[in-house]
């Protein structure tokens, strides 16, 4: 495989890893990996620390390894239809984050520290929008009332340690 490679596409495979020697693919910037059978990210993508797109849509992911904070310049983080239970608080250093979608998985409650990704501008509700998408979820932390209150209202509840 080509190192100069910047788009890779291997949606809709069946796949459910991928093979270790994609890790030279430093130079990617945008790879999708959706509508797979995808239960852990594969090592291989957190050597990809020149992704700025990473579409995991759609898979069986049931958690995200703490590496996650290896992709520094991560703009587009889709995760949508999987079955996350939490997120890592890792995440969170992803701070060039624009949009991160979050929709339709099992997530009772986020980190923190989420109000350090200060680039998500407002919750999203339309696939195309920026921000976070998170309200197709069972959240019990932070409360529904909390949500309702957009974005600014969800990141001061965090500050003030979920209370």
């Amino acid at each position: 495989i080509c190192p100069r490679f910047q788009v890779l596409s291997l949606a809709n495979n069946q796949l459910s890893s991928l093979p270790s020697s994609l890790s030279n693919l430093t130079r990617l910037r945008k790879l999708n990996l959706s509508h797979n059978l995808i239960a852990h990210v594969p090592g291989c993508v957190y050597s990809m620390k020149a992704l700025v797109f990473l579409d995991l849509s759609c898979n069986r992911l049931e958690n995200l390894a703490e590496n996650i904070q290896a992709l520094v310049e991560l703009k587009i983080l889709i995760m949508e239809g999987n079955s996350l239970h939490s997120l890592p608080r890792t995440l969170c250093f992803l701070t060039r984050l624009e949009l991160l979608n979050l929709d339709f998985n099992d997530i009772k409650d986020v980190p923190q520290e989420m109000h350090q990704l200060s680039r998500l501008e407002k919750l999203a509700c339309h696939p195309l929008d920026k921000g976070l998408h998170i309200i197709h979820n069972p959240l019990l932390k932070p409360l529904k009332e909390v949500m309702e209150g957009g974005l600014s209202a969800l990141y001061s509840y965090l500050r003030a340690g979920g209370e």
